[in-house]
């Protein structure tokens, strides 16, 4: 089965890039990121301060959640935000 993550995760390593065109791949996913309050739904359990998986605008995406509840596949949660390529998630909407 093919991994969204790992794949991403290859993509943005530290192996192979400067440090500089990794600051470059951040800041362009940070600063392009316009999907905030969109929702997304659970894919692989998100525990308190640990990363999850998310289906997000048709594709998996790592998530995590700064509460300390735990959400289970099928939940229906919102992106409040963006680490890299990881999503931060919510059970409700941002304000």
């Amino acid at each position: 089965m093919f991994n969204v993550v790992k794949a991403f995760g290859s993509i943005f390593s530290n192996q192979g890039y400067s440090t500089a065109n990794n600051m470059l791949i951040r800041n362009y996913v940070n600063t392009n990121f316009n999907y905030f309050n969109e929702e997304a739904v659970v894919d692989e359990s998100i525990y308190p301060n640990q990363t999850g998986r998310v289906r997000f605008q048709g594709s998996w995406w790592p998530a995590r959640c700064d509460r300390q509840i735990t959400l289970t596949p099928g939940d229906t949660v919102y992106v409040i935000g963006v680490d890299n390529i990881t999503l931060l998630v919510s059970l409700a909407p941002a304000d």
